[in-house]
């Protein structure tokens, strides 16, 4: 290990990392994995069926970052760099599986009142009002119904709702305009919510 690598690690920014693996040092690599395996994973896991599927993208989206290092453009976030290798990873995945929703929520939005108001709820899953700050946890009846989300919208959803990014960044990721980013997110909660709502 060279007397660059045994630099305080956590005290280092991502970009100087990222800078460091792309003259080749494994060790600032193997630091950028380890402080965002976790994020690169809920990407995946909600992007993806099955954890199988999800380990596969883990692993190939961190190996297409190692080798497209080279690539990675001067003055940018390396997050965002890193999550759009993630996101473009899952969605060729869904589409080498044919994972197009088989299902679909829309029948689950909101319902309007002549006059244009909002059917008031009951509302059983506050978290999908969009105010928690805490992640939201995506399992069993709520993953089933998160595979019936058009991609678009579950893309925004998963990088504003459960990894919990700046809407200008998960803009970045998924190449569109931070206003389609909250309102493809707000139509996939939307969606979810109601789902939630008629259990």
């Amino acid at each position: 290990m060279t007397a660059e690598d045994q630099l305080d690690v956590p005290l280092v920014r991502d970009e100087a990392l990222a800078e460091r693996a792309r003259r080749g040092s494994g060790a600032a690599f193997a630091a950028l994995v380890t402080r965002h395996e976790d994020a690169v994973y809920a990407i995946a896991r909600n992007m993806c069926a099955t954890v199988r599927e999800a380990e596969a993208v883990l692993q190939q989206a961190f190996l297409s970052a190692w080798h497209e290092l080279g690539s990675f453009p001067a003055g940018a976030r390396f997050t965002t760099w890193l999550y759009g290798i993630a996101m473009k990873t899952s969605l060729a995945h869904r589409q080498r599986e044919r994972r197009s929703p088989s299902c679909s929520l829309e029948a689950f939005l909101p319902a309007f009142e002549h006059a244009g108001r909002l059917v008031t709820s009951k509302g059983r899953w506050s978290e999908l009002e969009g105010s928690s700050a805490e992640p939201i946890e995506v399992t069993g009846l709520l993953r089933e119904a998160l595979e019936c989300v058009g991609d678009q919208a579950r893309a925004a959803f998963v990088l504003r709702d459960l990894v919990q990014l700046p809407v200008e960044e998960a803009a970045a990721i998924l190449q569109t305009s931070p206003l389609a980013i909250r309102r493809d997110a707000h139509r996939a909660r939307l969606m979810l919510r109601g789902f939630i709502d008629q259990l």
